[in-house]
Order: C-alpha cells, then sequence, then structure tokens
C-alpha cells in the first residue's frame, strides 16, 4: 500500500477531517448534556433532601415576631388568629385535578400582635373566583388555628414571566394576583405582614399519597414531589446519542475506507 493511500485511510486526513471534527464537537455536546442532567439529578435529590429535612422538623408556632425568611421556608408552622375578609384575594391560573380556578388567600391577623400571614387556603372553581361570589367562603369566623408549611415571597422571577399590574391612586388594590409577591401585595395591606407565607394543610411525605374523599372547598393543594424527575432518563438518552453517533460513524468510515 502506498503511502497515500495509507493517508486516506485515515480519520484525520482528505475528506474525513471535517466530518471527523464534526462528529468530535457532536460527540463532546452529546456527553456534556449528559452530565449536565447528571449535575442536574444530584441538585433535585439535594432540594428533596432539604424539603423532607425541613418538613420533619418541629412545627412553628407563629406568634408575630420577625422571623428570617430563608430559615424557615418549607418548614411546618401553626398560628392563631382571625382572618380579614375583606382583604382577601385571589391567586390566578390554578388548577385541580385539571379543573380551572384560583386559590384563595387570605390575611390572618395574628392574635396578640399587630401582624398578620398571607395563608393559601387552598383552590376554589374558576367560576366562583369574583368577591361576590367568594363570600360564601366567609368563613371561619373569629379565631382559629391553621396548620401548614411556610413558603418564601415569590417576586418576579424574569421579563417572560406575567406582571401583576403596579397599584396606583387609580388603582389601590388588585384583587387578582399571579404570585404572592408580599413585599408588593403589603402595598394594599393597612398591617404589617411576615415576610413568608403559609400554606393552608398538612403535607404527606408517603410514596403514595392517600387519596382525597373530601369535597369541601376551598381545597388546600399542597404538592409534595420528591422523585428524581427526568434527568436521569434525559441523561442516558444524551449518552445513548453519544454512542449511537460514535459507533455509526466508525461503521460507516471503515466502510469507506476498505474499498
Amino acid at each position: 500500500m502506498t503511502r497515500s493511500a495509507a493517508l486516506k485511510r485515515l480519520p484525520l486526513y482528505g475528506k474525513w477531517l471535517w466530518a471527523t471534527l464534526a462528529v468530535v464537537l457532536g460527540l463532546a455536546l452529546l456527553i456534556r448534556l449528559g452530565f449536565w442532567q447528571l449535575d442536574r439529578l444530584a441538585e433535585r435529590r439535594a432540594a428533596n433532601a432539604h424539603l423532607v429535612a425541613q418538613l420533619e422538623m418541629p412545627p412553628l408556632n407563629l406568634t408575630g415576631q420577625p422571623l428570617a425568611p430563608a430559615g424557615v421556608d418549607l418548614r411546618r408552622a401553626n398560628v392563631r388568629g382571625s382572618y380579614d375578609f375583606a382583604q382577601e384575594m385571589v391567586l390566578r391560573n390554578r388548577a385541580f385535578d385539571g379543573a380551572p380556578g384560583v386559590h384563595l388567600i387570605r390575611p390572618l391577623r395574628i392574635a396578640g400582635s399587630d401582624t398578620a400571614v398571607l395563608v393559601d387556603r387552598g383552590w376554589i372553581p374558576y367560576d366562583q373566583a369574583l368577591p361576590d361570589y367568594r363570600k360564601v367562603y366567609d368563613q371561619p369566623v373569629g379565631e382559629v388555628e391553621v396548620q401548614g408549611v411556610l413558603h418564601l415571597s415569590q417576586p418576579r422571577l424574569n421579563s417572560l414571566s406575567p406582571a401583576d399590574p403596579p397599584l396606583s391612586p387609580d388603582r389601590p388594590r388588585l384583587d387578582e394576583w399571579f404570585r404572592i409577591d408580599i413585599p408588593r401585595i403589603q402595598q394594599q395591606i393597612p398591617y404589617p405582614l411576615l415576610p413568608v407565607y403559609l400554606e393552608q394543610g398538612q403535607p404527606n411525605l408517603a410514596a403514595v399519597p392517600p387519596m382525597s374523599t373530601s369535597d369541601a372547598l376551598p381545597r388546600p393543594d399542597i404538592q409534595i414531589d420528591l422523585s428524581d424527575g427526568p434527568h436521569l432518563s434525559y441523561a442516558i438518552q444524551w449518552f445513548s446519542f453519544a454512542a449511537i453517533l460514535l459507533v455509526g460513524y466508525v461503521t460507516l468510515f471503515i466502510r469507506q475506507t476498505s474499498k
């Protein structure tokens, strides 16, 4: 075999040079995507472990004293107080078992304090979202005890997220909100709010949560997903694509250069 013929059988020579470089770049990208999904999997598992650790801690008793939001996020909590029905609002675009609706958000004036905490009481159907229709939920009256899970305020993350319009003299309050943005909601509440809100209900960490048979409204809708998500299957998919590309290219190269 001449030297020229031998060179033509090398993957980095002649017409094979650019094809080989493209395959190498493709392999690097596919493998990087696979490891990225493995990193996402590790992050998901760490977040799940943090969630379980927070929920397994003893419940907090909210008294209206200042809280460090990051330290109490995802903690269970109890609070006593009275609902302020006049300051109720709703969260838009909430579904329950596929049915459209809203979540009722009410300030609870904490007993023995001038502070309140926003309480997400749960889901009601969309056709009951207007204030006049919601009056049937103006209960319980008087001092109550509420249990639930604490969450951080929900600021707008980026310009692609839907925006709640600003308050103004012509629009002193909003009845419908896209998210529980406590600093913004505070602008229309005449008393101090805690920097976290309480999602009413009891979390269930069982692998298969029990089916709810209650039709009472509003329906608490605490959703706890401790699965690994799709990241492992995505990683396997990207690594499989890389293997297919490598084996396919090597097979094509051998066939073409052995003629």
